[in-house]
């Protein structure tokens, strides 16, 4: 009976230890189907034990889940992860979210060598920069905090219904 209870306690800890450990550099740059030859890591919110850059630009900033630059070209991927299967769909928020971060980040990194990478699970999505799009979103601060301030959304239309727009992802891989 005591070596059943010792088992189920070493077991349970191997998992909880499995649960919470970061993820590994490989691990990340395996999540977003880039080459840890090619790209250094620069920011990630995945895992323990990563530097976390957060970007923002007018009032308007957030964290991305990744941010890598290639060693050569210079140019910046910003990397958002989702932990569900892609199902032939982006969520409008999911790529508001890259948008917006492709945006800030050619404002921050001063560079227009940018592009967003949307991966889920089974698939990953190369997101090219929207400026008109971007600029919708970044007017909507000021609605965004006058909303917060009221704890009631001023314009209860939906983004998607307000703002004409396509979804300009392409559906290969690197």
């Amino acid at each position: 009976m005591n070596l059943i209870v010792v088992i189920a306690v070493l077991l349970a800890a191997f998992f909880l230890y499995l649960a919470v450990k970061g993820k590994s550099k490989d691990d990340i740059f395996r999540a977003f189907g880039l080459d840890p030859a090619a790209y250094e890591l620069i920011s990630s919110d995945l895992g323990k034990g990563h530097a976390r850059k957060r970007i923002r630009w007018r009032g308007v900033g957030g964290e991305p889940d990744a941010i890598f630059r290639h060693k050569r070209s210079g140019r910046i991927i910003v990397g958002e992860f989702k932990s569900r299967r892609w199902a032939r769909r982006v969520r409008p928020r999911e790529y508001f979210q890259i948008v917006l971060y492709i945006g800030i980040a050619r404002a921050e990194f001063t560079s227009n060598n940018v592009l967003g990478v949307l991966a889920f699970k089974d698939k990953v999505l190369e997101i090219e920069h929207h400026p008109e799009l971007f600029s919708n979103l970044i007017q909507l601060r000021a609605e965004v905090l006058a909303s917060m301030k009221k704890k009631k959304a001023l314009n209860s239309r939906p983004l998607l219904s307000r703002c004409r727009f396509s979804l300009p992802f392409k559906l290969e891989r690197f």
